[in-house]
């Protein structure tokens, strides 16, 4: 709790630790029986009461009262120290007299803090007898109960406010209006006679207490946060503003100074520890800082308190040195952390519940003295605990507990062996990583090269491929031995060529495997950390990035000339995802094995076919012809702000009059790749300006498309044409609401005019208006005004209910539009979004690449995890497939994979 009863123990504690936990944590006794296990006050007082010279407050839940008193008459009392006062004091939770007192000191500028806790004045019973009365009647509308609460309690509150005031006029029973806001029931008397001590006279009248009543003021305070917590589950337009609560903890850090601490920057790092997050707040509250004190503060507190302490071993030393490993262990990141823990483990500290928890798992005997147990005897018992185990997770936890005991026993030999044991359990970790709780690595980004590690984690998470690359060296998978005969574009090509492409492929597996192995070990790494809450793996990266070689990324930017690699550059220049890409899947065909009819698995998992077609004209009775394709290249329309992705997939096919010659020209899928890839075409140039420009037209993407419409297999469009001229013909009547001057609403330009001609009417009616009108025969501008403005509200009326009908069709047609879409039949032609790559900038020269990547397990379902360069991330899937444009970060590349294929075809 922070709060004792024993005056001898008197731990430092941080002066907005004080604020913030131990005069939260200060519960009555009596009170705490009655609450949950972990209350905290919530330190509120009423907007409209004023504050006295000291601090006071009162909990919104509980309703206990607290009063902070310091000497002296200062706005702020800050310490000499930077990182504010350290105090030491107590706060005892017995009460006396219905008051808990405390009192606290500061030992480096000597500030003195007195607390007074009071118990609430009304028990919590009467309140919840009130509360069982009135809403109880109307279970089947608990709002309506709240309302008669909030008029039994609010109109107590007014009365008790009135006679604190001095206002001792009685309550009349027989009264219409108090009868219907107090109903006069039993809880309603009961808390009137008990708790405010109003006495009923002559049968029917209830007097207040006489003179001032500081119970009874107290009682006012609480039924005004009792009204306050009862309206907040009313209707905000029922609320008032009275009942408005204003939080005190604040305004008490910044009077006491106690803000002045440094701070954490960041929440980083994992907090996997045995057992429940109680050791967590027991180690900051032993220390007596605050959760987002900055390493350096909990540092100081350490050694503030070794210094009040300087006991080096014992119980007070121990559950110290407890509390700062349990905090370095939640805090990953924290370098500073981590070399004090291994410092004062130099002196011989070891944190107990390691020892304790390694204890139970070896011997089964928490509390077993250690230093009783021979290290041979330690030795044969871990070797016959890791023989009955065949899960990795136990016997890394195995070698971590016995690397603890040989710690705690001071045994240099036994804790080498324990190194030796960890390490051979890491290895074989390597080829069992739990790939849903360890996150992928990123990839660093080496100069203007964020595409480029957007594509290497496609590609690795593309299965055919990373299999395939990882086997490079097995003889078969790739030409290892450089034999001639492979062609590209019926060019044979060269040594010198193929060379190079081995050489790329024993790049990109020493890649792949950095990426395969760094994930093992931060997982290792992990479970070393799970192992007892000690702080064993602190050194390994929970958070893994693998840098990329400078040749690999040099080879995928650097196309050859005539067969003829280029040389190296020095510097890393931007490119576009899809050169890249084309770059790497022609690096890879080229280090295959030559064959007799050139076929490649590559292409197999990549490239579809298409059939061209060309009618009219000179073109009349030509055979079709095949092309082969890598990825599709659609464009976005140039007259909109949003496109749908399979909006663009149906413009990509339908037929195209071929301006020189009236020809047509139309294309059909003839065969679909596992992997399918498509380019949005955002890079358009402008002929005026000579110029390249980027489309930032939102593309929305679909989870599911079929290609099964484009085969020409007579199963015709989806029906959503029909549905498209629907739509367009809605969006053109809504376009006509608009003024063609500026684009303005006509409805807001009719509202304006509505108003004007109503301001002239008003105007006629003035006396001064009467005789300049007068010199104006037949001026009836009355008249006019009104008859204009009725005119104008009619006619307002009608277009804003044909507004609304207008829109109600546009998007029942969209919704419906979207069923069709979404309704995919899973065939041959199905296929699943694996993969988005987003451009966010407004020119295609400069910007920023990053992907999402579909995540899916078997046990867990589906996640979108977010490459940005060395980041890693799960995302909600809604920011990859929101409706609406948002602003200049869009689709540039999109990879889906056939459906019926997922599971062979990509994973991470």
């Amino acid at each position: 709790m922070g709060v004792v009863d024993s005056p001898a123990q008197s731990i430092g504690v941080l002066g907005a630790y004080f604020v913030k936990t131990q005069l939260s944590e200060w519960v009555p006794v009596d009170i705490g029986r009655q609450l949950a296990s972990q209350h905290r006050h919530i330190w509120v007082r009423l907007s409209d009461t004023s504050r006295g010279d000291n601090w006071q407050a009162t909990c919104r839940d509980c309703l206990c009262h607290c009063q902070v008193i310091v000497p002296g008459s200062e706005s702020e009392y800050r310490c000499i120290d930077q990182d504010g006062h350290h105090f030491h004091g107590t706060f005892s939770p017995t009460p006396s007299n219905g008051s808990c007192t405390g009192s606290t000191h500061c030992c480096k500028c000597g500030l003195r803090v007195t607390g007074v806790l009071r118990v609430p004045v009304l028990q919590p019973e009467l309140v919840r007898s009130l509360e069982r009365a009135r809403v109880s009647p109307h279970s089947h509308h608990p709002t309506q109960g709240m309302r008669d609460l909030f008029s039994t309690v609010s109109t107590l509150f007014k009365i008790t406010k009135n006679a604190c005031n001095g206002d001792i006029r009685p309550i009349k029973t027989d009264s219409e209006k108090p009868r219907m806001l107090l109903k006069f029931d039993v809880p309603c008397i009961r808390l009137l006679e008990e708790g405010l001590g109003f006495e009923l006279r002559l049968g029917n009248e209830y007097h207040p207490p006489a003179g001032v009543n500081g119970r009874l003021e107290r009682a006012r305070d609480e039924l005004g946060l009792i009204a306050a917590r009862i309206q907040r589950k009313l209707p905000e337009s029922e609320r008032l503003p009275g009942f408005l609560l204003e939080y005190e903890s604040e305004r008490l850090g910044r009077w006491l100074g106690a803000h002045a601490y440094e701070r954490r920057q960041q929440q980083m790092g994992l907090a996997i520890l045995s057992g429940s997050g109680t050791a967590i707040d027991d180690a900051y509250r032993r220390l007596g800082v605050p959760e987002d004190a900055s390493d350096a503060v909990v540092a100081w507190a350490y050694r503030r308190q070794v210094e009040e302490d300087p006991e080096t071993v014992g119980p007070l030393a121990q559950r110290r040195y407890d509390c700062l490993s349990t905090i370095a262990a939640v805090r990953t990141s924290s370098g500073e952390l981590i070399a004090l823990v291994d410092s004062e483990r130099d002196r011989g500290l070891v944190a107990s519940a390691a020892v304790q928890a390694a204890c139970a798992a070896l011997f089964g005997d928490a509390h077993l003295d250690i230093g009783a147990v021979d290290s041979d005897m330690l030795r044969e018992v871990f070797l016959a605990r890791l023989g009955e185990t065949h899960k990795t997770q136990a016997k890394m936890e195995l070698a971590a507990h016995l690397a603890i005991l040989a710690c705690a026993k001071c045994d240099r030999r036994l804790e080498d062996y324990a190194a030796e044991v960890k390490l051979g359990i890491e290895t074989q970790v390597a080829e069992r990583v739990n790939t849903w709780v360890q996150l992928p690595v990123g990839l660093t980004n080496i100069g203007n090269t964020c595409y480029l590690n957007c594509m290497l984690q496609c590609l690795f998470s593309l299965v055919p491929i990373r299999e395939a690359v990882l086997r490079f060296g097995d003889g078969s998978t790739w030409n290892e031995g450089c034999e001639l005969g492979r062609r590209d574009s019926g060019r044979m090509l060269a040594e010198e060529e193929v060379r190079r492409a081995l050489k790329f492929v024993a790049l990109l597996r020493a890649l792949f495997e950095s990426l395969v192995n760094r994930r093992a070990e931060a997982w290792s790494a992990t479970l070393a950390k799970e192992s007892g809450g000690y702080p064993l793996a602190m050194g390994s990266p929970m958070f893994p990035v693998v840098t990329p070689d400078r040749e690999l990324a040099d080879m995928l930017l650097t196309a050859p000339s005539d067969g003829q690699p280029t040389q190296a550059r020095a510097g890393l220049q931007q490119q576009d995802v899809d050169e890249c890409m084309a770059q790497c899947v022609s690096l890879l065909g080229h280090a295959l094995p030559p064959s007799a009819d050139n076929s490649s698995w590559i292409e197999q998992l990549l490239a579809g076919h298409l059939e061209i077609a060309t009618t009219g004209g000179a073109s009349q009775g030509e055979p079709p012809r095949r092309e082969t394709f890598v990825n599709l290249s659609l464009n976005l329309p140039m007259d909109s702000q949003s496109a749908d992705i399979n909006e663009c997939l149906d413009r990509f096919f339908e037929p195209t009059e071929i301006a020189s010659d009236s020809r047509i020209r139309s294309s059909r899928v003839v065969d679909a790749p596992p992997v399918l890839c498509i380019q949005v075409q955002r890079v358009q140039f402008d002929m005026e300006k000579m110029m390249a420009f980027k489309i930032n037209s939102h593309l929305r993407v679909r989870s599911q498309i079929s290609l099964t419409r484009f085969t020409g297999s007579g199963t015709g469009d989806l029906g959503v044409e029909g549905l498209k001229r629907r739509l367009a013909s809605v969006d053109r009547r809504l376009d006509t609401l608009a003024l063609p001057s500026d684009g303005s609403d006509v409805l807001e330009a009719l509202g304006r005019v509505q108003a004007f001609m109503e301001g002239v009417e008003k105007w006629a009616h003035l006396d001064a208006a009467h005789e300049l009108l007068a010199d104006l025969p037949g001026a009836d501008v009355r008249g006019t005004a009104e008859t204009v403005s009725t005119l104008v509200g009619s006619l307002a009326s009608t277009l804003s209910d044909a507004r609304g009908r207008w829109a109600q069709e546009r998007e029942e047609t969209a919704e419906e539009i979207d069923r069709v879409y979404d309704d995919v039949v899973v065939d041959s032609m199905a296929y699943t979004l694996h993969a988005v790559f987003i451009h966010s900038g407004m020119t295609p020269e400069f910007g920023h690449y990053w992907i999402y990547i579909r995540d899916y397990h078997k046990e867990h379902g589906v996640r979108w995890l977010k490459f940005n360069d060395s980041n890693v991330a799960v995302v909600d899937k809604d920011e990859i497939f929101r409706v609406g444009p948002g602003g200049f970060a869009n689709p540039y590349y999109l990879v889906y994979a056939r459906t019926v294929d997922l599971d062979s075809t990509v994973g991470i």
